[in-house]
């Protein structure tokens, strides 16, 4: 399990971009009376600065480097945090991950560079270009980390925006997350994962650490189950459509025996569709009034989002106003699709057949609470202080990422 997530800096944490390429080409120009054009030197990013200088043909690299940091303070101004670091920082730190950061910078550099921002606190272990044989693409520097903080190799993953990022982690046996905010191109990158925003990191690595164990006999249930009802849907042949009937009849028997729900129970939820199985879809609604967000009671006295199955000729759109204005008595609109998950793998207990949860938040038109055959009471609730929750209709990660929604409106949707 992941304990401890260690960043790059340039391209993963700080957007410098613009600064490395420029004072970099400021500094050929000046040792060779040369103008490379900035994609000439784009392999530069990501590697130490004396690496990249001698695969330009300069060969006194510490007065080239002394020369290129200085060329670079004349675009500092440019130099930036990514959107979105800063809080995923403190929201990993909060979640008790251990932070620590590998980078192609030297140790004058980290401080010179990266400690202005204001973060390095957050940070247990740092291993710079100095501290280490051999830079990145090589498995030094993650050694060198693994050694200094006394973390196992399974424990940890390794944040970077380029190949040598990549490459560094592959070697040193630990997973590995290409930064898509800071790279280019990912073509022949292979990473464990790609996180498209800097909010997918906790997001990715909660679902990690949290998915429900489905139970071996209701994964093999529901592949019968799949395999019946495309034989029943596509087979002609007398004979065939019997030996489907019954694969599909040992299913629901399989689910029956397993769950302790009854045979005709099962049958109606698990084998009464028709044609190819497909999951099926749930729509819940996120509302908020005063940095609060609305729940409906059910009559067994947990809360959920309003929502509910997406009816025949209803779209996700059209479904959430329907389930809202039955469960919860408003008239809304829906303005941004906040998730699509895959229900078995937040949610428990497991279902024996596939649902896909979509979240969408939404504004308020008018309306008021009115009495129903389903929810018995609505209310608004900070997310410090949830209720029982309807955990097999959304838990309080669900309600929490509704609430990152709520509060960053360039927040990307996240979908499994």
């Amino acid at each position: 399990m992941i304990t401890t997530v260690i960043f790059d800096i340039d391209g993963t944490l700080l957007d410098t971009e613009f600064a490395v390429l420029n004072s970099l080409q400021d500094t050929v120009i000046e040792l060779t009376d040369k103008r490379p054009e900035l994609s000439e030197l784009a392999f530069a990013l990501g590697i130490p600065g004396e690496v990249a200088l001698r695969q330009l043909n300069i060969t006194d690299t510490e007065s080239g480097n002394a020369i290129w940091n200085n060329n670079l303070w004349k675009y500092t101004h440019t130099i930036k945090l990514f959107d979105g670091i800063e809080s995923v920082i403190k929201e990993l730190k909060s979640l008790g991950y251990g932070l620590g950061i590998i980078t192609s910078k030297t140790q004058i550099e980290y401080r010179s560079d990266f400690l202005p921002f204001g973060l390095a606190d957050y940070f247990d272990t740092v291993v710079c270009a100095d501290d280490s044989a051999r830079p990145k693409p090589f498995p030094d520097p993650v050694l060198k980390f693994l050694e200094l903080s006394g973390t196992g190799k399974e424990e940890v993953i390794y944040i970077g925006d380029t190949v040598y990022d990549m490459q560094c982690a592959d070697r040193a046996g630990i997973k590995s997350g290409l930064a898509l905010w800071g790279c280019h191109s990912v073509m022949n990158i292979k990473a464990d994962d790609y996180f498209t925003s800097p909010e997918d990191i906790p997001y990715t690595l909660s679902l990690k650490k949290e998915t429900p164990r489905e139970p071996q006999w209701v994964k093999l249930a529901r592949e019968l189950q799949f395999l019946s009802q495309g034989g029943l849907t596509y087979s002609r042949d007398h004979f065939d459509i019997e030996r489907f009937e019954r694969i599909r009849d040992i299913s629901a028997e399989m689910i029956s025996l397993g769950s302790g729900y009854s045979i005709d129970y099962v049958k109606e939820i698990f084998c009464n569709e028709t044609g190819f199985q497909t999951p099926k879809l749930d729509t819940r609604a996120a509302i908020f009034q005063d940095n609060k967000i609305l729940l409906v009671k059910e009559k067994n006295g947990t809360w959920a989002l309003p929502g509910g199955w997406v009816d025949v000729n209803e779209s996700i759109k059209s479904n959430t106003v329907k389930e809202v204005k039955e469960e919860a008595g408003l008239n809304i609109i829906p303005v941004r699709l906040i998730a699509i998950q895959d229900r078995n793998l937040h949610n428990t207990p497991v279902y024996a057949y596939g649902v896909m949860k979509a979240f969408v938040l939404c504004e308020i038109i008018d309306g008021g609470f009115l009495s129903n055959s389903e929810t018995i009471e609505s209310r608004y609730f900070s997310s410090d202080d949830l209720p029982p929750l309807a955990e097999e209709k959304n838990n309080e990660q669900q309600i929490k990422m509704c609430f990152d929604a709520y509060i960053n409106d360039r927040r990307l949707t996240f979908f499994d």
